[in-house]
């Protein structure tokens, strides 16, 4: 991907009377049905606010009173407001329809007494374990972070659709996944649940021109976002969540040690937003200030090789092109070891170096790590799903490891 800094520049007329008091009447009627929870309703939305057709979609949502993020009843919106979890919980219950549950035995919370206004629906909420308690406190009016609403999220879907498989989510779970027979990863607590957020699309891009609106896993997530994760999540079909049985054994090679240290470093990142030309996790890039910490899809791979492993990758071979050009030799798909660089162009192994638009961080059995635009950040994928681009525009992969820190396939 390109970047803007100069290491980064190597590297987007009639009416009748009768026929218009008529119309002007079925206007005012329809106004009076309205519900008054519709985006358009909110002054502090307004017609340019990137989610504000989400923001529609989603104050339309669930029964009259009880609309999905209408918190403060029509009267405005707050999209920039960071979500509390208590909200959250009101949302999640609505989203599963379950308003009405009964609690027959209801947790007992310092924090969140009977008479709080969201008492039902944190109680619903937790009996559903979208949303939990710690040492007898729910803390309503903490900030949602990110990662935190993507798992309660994914978990929402979990009681809307029981019917479909579920298993990764917890085979996925860093405190017990070993890829490599007895080894853990030490990845973070929200990698399965970010990895199947970004497979299924919930989380929005920005464009290059705002990506200071990009989210970390652990930023306190915005209403206008979850109102887009949320319209995303409700309206997927029920085929794509059948995509998610591709995570249910994510097994890798045997790995020597320092296989183990990249792809341990490289999991750290699952979930970081993409930024264009962003190379490093804050935004204090050392080539260059980024409105966002996050990644573009060579900055991730420089940032787990050439700065967190310290690969001796030259500074002129910031974009995936010219990464994929100094490919001497080229590795071929079966070839591959964990830790190689691999690249893709649109004719696949006979792209030309031009024509490369993407790259990536092998980990092995097909699978890789990249930061894409289209799942917003650092994913996982793999190389084997023959339905999806990867698969076809495999183009060859790079060698930077040093002999003795690899076993050959």
């Amino acid at each position: 991907m390109k970047s803007p800094s100069p290491i980064r520049q190597a590297a987007a007329a009639a009416i009748g009377a009768a026929a218009l008091g008529a119309l002007l009447l079925l206007a005012a009627l329809a106004a009076l049905a309205a519900p008054i929870a519709r985006a358009q309703t909110y002054s502090d939305v307004p017609k340019g606010q990137w989610a504000r057709s989400a923001i529609d979609w989603v104050t339309d949502y669930g029964p009259d009173g009880n609309k999905l993020l209408d918190d403060y009843h029509g009267v405005a919106f707050k999209p920039d407001q960071a979500i509390t979890r208590a909200q959250l919980a009101r949302a999640l219950v609505i989203a599963c329809g379950r308003q009405s549950d009964d609690v027959p035995v209801p947790v007992t919370l310092a924090d969140v007494p009977p008479e709080h206004p969201y008492w039902l629906d944190i109680q619903v909420a937790i009996k559903l374990r979208l949303l939990s308690a710690t040492k007898g406190e729910f803390h309503p009016d903490q900030a949602a972070m990110a990662w935190q609403v993507d798992r309660a999220v994914m978990r929402t879907l979990k009681v809307i659709h029981p019917e479909k498989d579920w298993t990764m989510l917890t085979a996925l779970y860093p405190k017990t996944w070993e890829p490599d027979t007895g080894w853990k990863t030490g990845a973070p607590q929200y990698l399965s649940s970010e990895a199947a957020a970004r497979f299924l699309g919930l989380r929005f891009n920005h464009p290059a021109t705002a990506d200071a609106q990009e989210l970390s896993p652990r930023d306190a997530m915005g209403r206008d976002e979850v109102a887009y994760i949320l319209r995303a999540a409700l309206s997927l079909p029920t085929w794509r969540l059948d995509g998610l049985k591709r995570f249910n054994a994510v097994t890798l090679p045997a790995l020597s040690d320092r296989q183990k240290q990249i792809v341990a470093f490289a999991l750290k990142y699952v979930g970081y937003p993409y930024v264009w030309a962003g190379e490093y996790p804050t935004p204090d890039s050392p080539y260059g200030a980024q409105a966002h910490g996050g990644f573009d899809c060579s900055g991730f791979v420089w940032w787990v090789m050439k700065i967190g492993m310290r690969y001796p990758i030259p500074d002129a071979q910031r974009t995936a092109a010219h990464m994929a050009g100094a490919a001497k030799p080229r590795i071929t798909r079966a070839k591959l070891v964990p830790g190689d660089l691999i690249f893709f162009g649109s004719s696949g192994p006979t792209s030309t170096v031009a024509s490369i638009y993407h790259a990536g961080l092998y980990l092995g059995n097909g699978w890789f790590i990249h930061s894409t635009g289209s799942a917003d950040g650092v994913s996982l994928s793999s190389l084997n799903w023959t339905d999806w681009t990867w698969h076809h525009d495999f183009a060859w992969g790079r060698r930077v490891l040093k002999s003795g820190e690899f076993t050959a396939p």
